[in-house]
């Protein structure tokens, strides 16, 4: 990866150098964690249905495969990847049942939502530099992403990389289906104990399990 990135700043404009070091430094950062907890808010808008969608939550990260993100608002909802399965539970929303799925490995329907931006990034995606932005307090540099492949199911990602932590504060995906997403993430705390409970989907009583 060194010796790519290397290669790529000596032959790349200006813009596409700090494109790169932006991803190595959110590369050093990811594979220096063995957790990550941090506060969410996820802003969807859908064109065909108007108004933005906001909801909030907290995310827990043990890299490689178990993540989870449990809902405050709303509340109880849960997705959840426990290592083998990735589950996800919305009792308002789809009342009485849950559904399980093996973990995918890469593409917006990943689990690990930092692995798949910054693990290897320009073996999936070609980058160009946006810019620099205030976020959260933390300057970050803001890095657009268009997949190498046409089986990712989003068309473009922005992310925003914090020069401070290299922490990823913000993911932005355009959708295939023209929805997009906005995930910020704040209060980042890195390699302290993630509760196992966190990490395990336990079937609610009278819960279905559906499999696609």
């Amino acid at each position: 990866m060194r010796l790519v990135a290397a290669l790529l700043l000596a032959a790349a404009p200006l813009s596409a150098q700090g494109a790169v070091a932006a991803l190595e430094r959110a590369e050093d950062a990811y594979h220096s964690l063995e957790t990550l907890t941090a506060e969410f808010t996820q802003t969807i808008v859908n064109p065909m249905l108007g108004g933005p969608e906001v909801t909030n939550g907290t995310i827990y990260l043990v890299p490689p495969s178990r993540f989870a993100m449990r809902f405050s608002d709303p509340p109880n909802d849960r997705i959840v990847a426990d290592g083998t399965w990735l589950w996800a539970y919305s009792p308002e929303a789809v009342p009485g049942q849950v559904i399980r799925q093996p973990i995918p490995k890469l593409g917006a329907a990943s689990p690990n939502l930092l692995a798949q931006f910054v693990d290897r990034p320009l073996e999936h995606y070609r980058a160009g530099y946006v810019g620099e932005e205030q976020l959260s307090g933390e300057t970050v540099d803001v890095v657009r992403l268009l997949p190498r492949t046409a089986d990712l199911p989003f068309r473009e990602a922005e992310i925003a990389i914090s020069r401070e932590t290299g922490f990823v504060l913000r993911v932005a995906v355009r959708e295939v289906s023209g929805q997009r997403r906005t995930l910020v993430f704040e209060n980042l705390r890195a390699n302290q104990p993630v509760p196992d409970a966190e990490l395990r989907f336990d079937v609610p009583e009278g819960v279905r399990i559906v499999t696609p």
